[in-house]
């Protein structure tokens, strides 16, 4: 029996189950805020036309970041750990399956990026 739910929903669904937060964009971009040891970190996301973005809170107030594309029934993303450095300078760090000690947030983004993955190859989405 398949499964009558539109990639959309289910794409939602895994990622909510994931703990993994919608961003609900009021403006091109959106300020989320974390804390780290007392000190309040802020990234900027920026919305990809035909995307939904969703993030997680991850190790050190680090986020993990997925954009995510459900166009003509077939599922495409970018996931990355957003840095802004200096407060102006936006990066987008990969994910990284050996990423050490100083960046164990990479190493869950490619934990969660390998999950997400074989969910969208068993749905052959």
């Amino acid at each position: 029996m398949s499964d009558q739910r539109t990639p959309k929903t289910i794409v939602e669904n895994w990622f909510h189950k994931q703990g993994f937060t919608r961003v609900h964009f009021s403006a091109p971009t959106e300020r989320i805020s974390t804390f780290s040891v007392a000190h309040m970190l802020v990234y900027k996301l920026r919305e990809r036309p035909e995307h939904i973005t969703f993030y997680k809170e991850a190790a050190g107030g680090s986020l993990i970041v997925f954009e995510v594309s459900t166009m003509d029934g077939k599922v495409r993303y970018n996931g990355y750990c957003p840095l802004l450095l200096f407060g102006i300078w936006e990066r987008k760090l990969s994910f990284k399956a050996d990423a050490g000690m100083l960046a164990p947030y990479r190493k869950e983004g490619f934990e969660v990026a390998q999950r997400f993955k074989r969910m969208l190859e068993e749905r052959r989405l």
